[in-house]
């Protein structure tokens, strides 16, 4: 999955904040949307005074009434300074309106490619690798499906008590096994 810049009408927030640019990002799968305003600041102290604003005129303009909106909407404040750690935490930490993300400390801020590859990484986690290893099997471990299969799943009388057996010898053998 990608994040691609997506023209969208954020003049709510461009006529209110002249100084603050807006992008829109949304994500090119359409099973897994995602979308992403980006408000990149010239001063971590701009990002202090108006992410609240910001956070409650895209609540009002651009997000749908739906409970699933706020998870799948991220704002992404950005800023070449770096954010105090108290404020960076009640941002990222507050849970109105949409997900939050501060990107403070990036030199980059001025050209959206590089924030995109960022908010990819930090988003949709594009810079994760998986390394397959292989375990080697304990050979003196029976495996667990010899302890549950053929339980009876009634709820006759003898059924409970040849499930409480098989669970009795299941425990029995994991202590016997522990080590």
């Amino acid at each position: 999955m990608k994040l691609l810049t997506k023209e969208s009408d954020l003049e709510f927030l461009s006529a209110e904040y002249e100084n603050i640019q807006f992008h829109m990002l949304r994500s090119n799968d359409r099973l897994s949307f995602i979308s992403c305003i980006v408000c990149v600041y010239e001063t971590a102290q701009e990002m202090i005074e108006n992410w609240r604003a910001i956070q409650n005129l895209v609540a009002v303009y651009h997000q749908h009434s739906g409970g699933f909106d706020a998870w799948n909407m991220y704002l992404a404040f950005v800023s070449v300074e770096n954010v105090p750690i108290n404020e960076k935490y009640e941002i990222e930490n507050n849970k109105f309106s949409a997900r939050k993300i501060v990107l403070d400390g990036f030199k980059e801020a001025q050209h959206i490619d590089q924030l995109i590859i960022e908010l990819e990484n930090q988003l949709l986690g594009s810079d994760l690798s998986l390394e397959s290893r292989e375990y080697p099997q304990e050979k003196n471990l029976s495996s667990l499906k010899d302890y549950y299969s053929g339980a009876p799943l009634d709820s006759k009388h003898e059924s409970r008590e040849k499930r409480a057996s098989m669970i009795d010898k299941l425990i029995e053998n994991l202590n016997t096994n522990e080590n």
